[in-house]
This record gives structure tokens, sequence and C-alpha cells, in this order.
């Protein structure tokens, strides 16, 4: 290693550890800083119209807006945000949006019509995972720039090839994916028509409340309230992000004053944190579920008794008062809790002796051997763990495999396999469409992006149609109703996906920050925050 290369890297840590030391010595962060822990391992860029991931999700929510705010109180009210007002033509497939005048991108330029015409353009065409917002709709790389334009400088008009429920559209347009990016800056930065692609993994091009200061990988990412922000001025002066893996480490910089909030701690350490009375443990309620996955290619796992045998082998009230405490609302039915057509009906219970009883009844008094693929981290594993135990005393053996076997998942090469979704739109169809509906069951039809077909579920067609004709349903009425039926029908089709907690994003928040308050969208906000006693 050369003087210089040494000297370098002497000079850094020397940089990193004064940094360190300095931070811990405050044991308070200051009155208008926010400081937040999180783990940004698997954070791989900033751009909206590309991530699809929680900790990058709520940095983007900041650094840009949308046409569409949601408030997270009621997540389920559309809001005017850019779009100061809109009309829906009478034919239900012509929106119409007045852009708010007076707003400013963080480099300047003025936010018009044309920015949000390019940008929700961009999205389709790059069509990333986060495109599935718009394209589900419709919205095609052929046919965007005919459907979605800026009439002048404050209009925009997007059209919809068909008629669908016009909350769906408006959920889409709020979110993160959606969001307004600076054209003109991105055209300046634009490298072999990337339309700002790398640009965008290491800056941003956004009017939001925050503006990007400093982000280095895994280590530290701080942003800078912005002084020209239309709505207000936020009260903290910036919001510091840092790269803190372990949920030990997370939870002792809270507990010292380091931190302000911790985003991944354990139940362990949610529950040392709730009892030490210095934070309050935030929870929640997610739109996706912890699900069991039987794969339907298997003839043992494509019998109706069996799949309703591994109902009575999940331990739901033990799980619930446990690992699942922070993590999870227990829930046995399809459509999220507060959303329509939902239902507290719990039908189920750990009851090895019924599942044994079905067993036999399918053909298999003497149970069977499978190998189930679970994703090693709190609480999937400890689930997993939950269900081979009681499954052994029923009879069946499971291979319990730990590790990343999602590919395998996507492919349909599985046997058994569990995890969790997290659904963003505010609606049901974001998680009816994946969980039950499969168009084409081939294996050659690839539709990876619905779990019902990675599990090769041949979902009843009755439950399909109803599922498409409530998206398109404009009758609010008519369309609970139809999510009603839709609930009662999955929950007594013994479905090759068994849900079983509602998904719930737990952290932990000092007590004297005001104001944080998760979004459920992941669409937290940082300018509503303030430090007080």
């Amino acid at each position: 290693m050369g003087i210089q290369r040494r000297s370098f890297l002497m000079t850094s840590a020397f940089i990193a550890a004064t940094l360190s030391m300095s931070i811990s010595a405050q044991a308070a962060t200051p009155k208008d800083q926010l400081v937040v822990a999180m783990n940004m391992s698997s954070m791989r860029g900033l751009d909206p119209n590309e991530l699809n991931q929680l900790e990058a999700a709520e940095i983007v929510a900041n650094l840009y807006e949308r046409l569409i705010a949601l408030p997270a109180d009621d997540i389920t009210k559309p809001m005017p945000g850019l779009a100061e007002s809109w009309t829906v033509s009478p034919d239900g497939k012509t929106f119409t949006f007045k852009i708010r005048s007076g707003v400013s991108f963080h480099s300047g330029n003025p936010l018009t019509a044309k920015d949000v015409e390019w940008s929700l353009r961009r999205l389709v065409k790059l069509g990333l995972a986060p495109s599935v917002d718009l394209r589900q709709w419709g919205f095609t790389d052929k046919n965007v720039d005919s459907l979605i334009k800026a009439s002048d400088d404050t209009t925009v008009v997007l059209e919809t090839p068909e008629v669908w429920n016009p909350n769906l559209i408006f959920y889409s347009l709020a979110s993160f994916s959606t969001s307004i990016l600076d054209s003109k800056l991105l055209a300046e930065k634009e490298k072999n028509g990337d339309m700002g692609r790398e640009f965008l993994q290491t800056a941003d091009a956004g009017s939001g409340p925050y503006s990007l200061r400093t982000w280095r990988v895994n280590d530290l990412l701080i942003a800078d309230a912005f002084k020209d922000y239309w709505a207000r001025t936020p009260k903290m002066r910036r919001v510091i992000l840092r790269h803190i893996p372990e949920s030990s480490g997370q939870r002792l910089q809270l507990e010292a004053g380091d931190v302000d909030i911790a985003t991944r701690l354990s139940s362990t350490d949610l529950a040392a944190v709730q009892s030490g009375g210095k934070a309050d443990i935030q929870k929640t309620p997610g739109f996706g579920f912890y699900y069991l996955a039987l794969n339907q290619k298997d003839e043992i796992l494509a019998n109706p008794k069996v799949r309703e045998a591994f109902r009575y082998l999940i331990d739901y009230d033990g799980l619930a008062n446990t690992v699942m405490k922070y993590y999870g609302i227990k829930q046995e039915t399809i459509v999220p809790a507060g959303l329509p057509g939902a239902s507290d009906a719990a039908p189920y219970k750990l009851d090895i002796d019924k599942a044994k009883q079905l067993l036999a009844e399918a053909g298999y008094p003497d149970g069977f051997s499978k190998v189930y693929y679970a994703t090693p981290v709190t609480p999937e594993y400890e689930v997993a763990q939950s269900l081979q135990a009681n499954a052994a005393k029923a009879g069946i053996k499971l291979d319990l495999q730990g590790g990343d076997h999602i590919g395998k998942f996507r492919n349909r090469e599985f046997e058994i396999f569990s995890a969790r979704t997290g659904e963003r739109l505010p609606d049901p169809h974001a998680v009816l469409a994946s969980y039950a509906t499969n168009p084409n069951n081939a294996d050659d039809a690839k539709l990876s992006g619905l779990i019902a077909w990675r599990t090769a579920w041949d979902v009843p067609k009755d439950i399909q149609d109803m599922v498409t004709a409530a998206a398109h349903e404009t009758d609010q009425e008519k369309r609970d109703d139809l999510y009603a039926k839709v609930n009662q029908a999955y929950l007594k089709a013994s479905p090759a996906l068994i849900t079983s907690f509602q998904r719930t994003d737990a952290k932990a928040v000092r007590k004297d920050i005001k104001g944080y308050v998760g979004h459920s969208t992941w669409l937290t906000r940082w300018d509503t925050v303030s430090k007080g006693q």
C-alpha cells in the first residue's frame, strides 16, 4: 500500500472516529435536528421511479412532492398536494389537474405542468418495479405520451384507457413512485438517454421540504430544510440518518439520547425500550400480510384438505402475544383491516387434532415431509419455527431452511415458503390483485409480480371476477359489497396463500419528539416534526 493511500485511510479513520466521539459525547441531539437510526443495507439509490424499499421511500417522501397527498391520520382521503384541485370527466376516464403555482425545485427551477407530464411519463417508460403504480391502469410506454399531457403550464390531463374507481388513480398519484421531478435539471444530467437515472442514485431533483446535502452509502445521509418550500417552514433545520444495522446498537444509542428514532429493532429490544420509559413504540399498520405459500404444483399440497390443515397448525394467539406483538395484527381474512370489505372473522386457531383429522381425510394419516424456505430475520424465522414445531406434532416433517430463497419462490421452485408483503395503496385492490388473481397459471406466463401465480394457485374464477369488477366499480357501496364477498369466498377456498397477521412497522420514538407519524404507504414526513418536553 502506498504512503498516500495509507495516509488517506488513516485520515479518514481519524475523521470517522472524531465524528463518532462528538456524536456520542452529546448524549442529546440538537433541538433543531432530527437524528434517525436505520439499516441502509438494502438502499440502492434515491430515484423515485426505481426504488421499492421502505427506508428509501421515506427519504423520497421528503425530498419530493406528489400531485395528491394522503394524510397519515386518514390515508383513504385524497388531499391536494402539487395539484391544488382536480376534476373527473362524466365518463370517469379523464382526470384534469390544476397545478399549484409558485412552487420551486431545490435547483431554483419553477415547477410546472410540463414537469408533471415528464415525470409520470418517465415512470412508465423506465418500466421498473414502481411503474406498476401506473402500468396496472393501462399505461404503457407506447400510449403514455398521448394519455398524459400538459395542456398549459398549470394544467395536466390524464386519460385512462378503461374506467377504474377514481380513488385507485388518486392513490397511485400519491405514491412515492409518482413523485414530480425537475425535468430541466435531469435533462442537463442525462447520460446516454438514461433520463437522469445515474444522477439520481446519489442526488435529488425534488421540490419537497428537505433537500439532499450528503449521502454516503451504508454510512450517513443528511438532508437540510428547503427554505423556499411552498407549504410550511420545517422546524427541524436538518435531518440526519445514520446507518446502524444492529438492533442492539440502535437501542443503545436511542436510550443514550444519541438518536431520536430507531427503526429496525428486534422484538426483544422493542420490549426493553418500552419498559425503559424513554421512548414510545409506534406501530404503523401496513397493507401487507405475513403469509404461508403452498406450491400447488405439488400433489400433496394441492389437496384442499391439506391446505386447510395448515391453517390449524398456526399458533395465532401464541405468536400474537410474543414475537408478533410489535410486528403484526392477527388477521385470517384477506382484506386489510380498516379498508372496505374488511372482516374480523377468525374461524381458525391452533388445533393439532383437527389438523390430523384433515390430513387423514386427505389420505395422509401418517403425514409427509416437505422443504420449507423462510427468511432468517425477525419475526419471519420465529414464525416459521413455530409452524415447524406444530406441524411435527401432526406428523408433518418440515425441513426448515433459512436464507434468501425469494428467487426460487418467484420461479415456482419451492414446496413451502413464508414471508411478508408490503403493498402500499390504501385500497383492497392492492392486496387482492396479487393474492387473489392469476389470469394465466402457465409456467411460461411468468406473472411473477403476482404471488398467487408464484404459488401456481389457479384462483377460483368467481373470486378473480369479483376482484376485477370491484376495481372498475365507481359506486362505493357496491364496491364495498364486492370486497366483503371476496373476503368470504377467499376464506372458504382453503387458499394456497394463508394469511395470519397483517403487517405493522414498528419504530421507537423518543418521548420529546412530536409530529413524527408513521405512514401506512411509507410516506412518513419530517416537516411536521418538532422537539419539546
